[in-house]
């Protein structure tokens, strides 16, 4: 529930970081590769998250004993888990577009 919002403020703080060797070196190909990265990996947090939400709620058998009440919290965070992952993916979208419509290093 927590990394693919880390993966959003990493992705910004080292995109960040490399617009200085970008302007310097006249290419943003490194900020396309860290903004990828990051990206296909809230992706994947994104699809673990999903995943977590469909496993099955309660197994045969285990429905005595709270076991219904604890399901359906596990199956109650993955969908927040899903909700930030989905977040914070667009996010990394939405933080990468700049970097293809505006250059890096204006002067």
């Amino acid at each position: 529930m927590l990394a693919a919002p880390l993966l959003a403020l990493t992705d910004q703080s080292i995109a960040f970081a490399l617009v200085g060797w970008s302007c310097a070196h006249q290419t943003t190909m490194l900020i396309h590769l860290a903004h990828a990265a990051f990206l296909l990996a809230a992706a994947a947090c994104t699809w673990g998250a999903f995943r977590a939400w469909q496993a099955p709620a309660v197994a045969a058998g285990a429905v005595a004993n709270g076991a219904a009440a604890g399901a359906s919290q596990r199956r109650f965070l993955a969908a927040i888990a899903i909700a930030a992952a989905l977040l914070s993916t667009a996010a990394i979208a939405a933080m990468w577009l700049p970097t293809w419509m505006i250059a890096a290093c204006i002067a």
